[in-house]
């Protein structure tokens, strides 16, 4: 998007600095910290969805796709460039606002040595969640004594599981949807307080007339994996552009 993205290491995904896959040994003193807040997130003006988060994230945020292959969703979480609208000045998310999936994942992500092979827990070496050594800094352990994984680092491992699950679902619906050419680019036009209006760029939404002629097995295909749903909760959500104006600006 031409509001702004946060740009990470080329190959990585947004937030991810040094992600590695955790061994023991190698990696038996690593813990996380405590109390880190959410100022990673600070500069994120899009952040990444799945599918099962449409309901929740509709509430506040507009969910657009991406204009590059594969069309993920987004949340659009600012107006403005490295603005994040929801994280808070001392770093605390926006009290009654959903937090995304993708957000609350962090520093951890699932990692598959090869296709078809287990998701295995890997953990953003570069976080400010993260210590290499958990004794001296009063961290959580991922790794206990013997080598085996620590409740913290099994309760992720299961998160990472169950996003990538959700993860597939929402490629396969993304794919569906440009299969059956339904996204074509938009801009937004946002009317600021003091009457001029900020045009934001580089996404794509779901063509209403479009969907609205679906038909036949397409439309049944679309109904029976519960794309329907997702695509009225998308197009609802696009209501939510004006609460991001009254965000950015809350004293006019």
């Amino acid at each position: 998007m031409s509001a702004g993205t946060p740009i990470p290491a080329p190959g990585l995904p947004p937030f991810y600095g040094s992600p590695a896959l955790l061994r023991f040994p190698d990696h038996r003193l690593i813990g996380l910290r405590d109390g880190v807040d959410f100022g990673f997130a600070r500069t994120a003006t899009a952040i990444p969805l799945v599918a099962s988060e449409f309901v929740h994230i509709q509430r506040s945020y507009p969910i657009v796709f991406a204009t590059d292959e594969g069309a993920a969703p987004l949340a659009v979480t600012g107006l403005t460039a490295g603005q994040n609208l929801f994280v808070r000045a001392e770093g605390g998310w926006t009290e009654g606002d959903y937090v995304p999936s993708y957000v609350r994942r962090y520093p951890f992500i699932g990692m598959t040595p090869g296709e078809g092979e287990a998701i295995l827990l890997g953990v953003d070496l570069a976080a400010p969640h993260v210590t290499n050594d958990a004794v001296r800094d009063g961290a959580r352990p991922l790794f206990a004594e013997d080598g085996k994984a620590t409740e913290v680092a099994t309760a992720a491992i299961a998160f990472c599981e169950a996003y990538a699950v959700e993860h597939e679902r929402t490629r396969a619906f993304a794919a569906a949807l440009e299969s059956e050419n339904l996204l074509t680019g938009r801009e937004a036009r946002v009317t600021l307080p003091d009457g001029t209006e900020k045009l934001i760029q580089g996404f794509r939404l779901v063509d209403e007339a479009a969907f609205r002629a679906l038909s036949g097995p397409t439309l049944q295909t679309f109904h029976a994996n519960g794309w329907t749903d997702l695509i009225v909760l998308h197009l609802a959500s696009q209501q939510a552009w004006r609460g991001l104006v009254a965000r950015a600006f809350p004293a006019a």
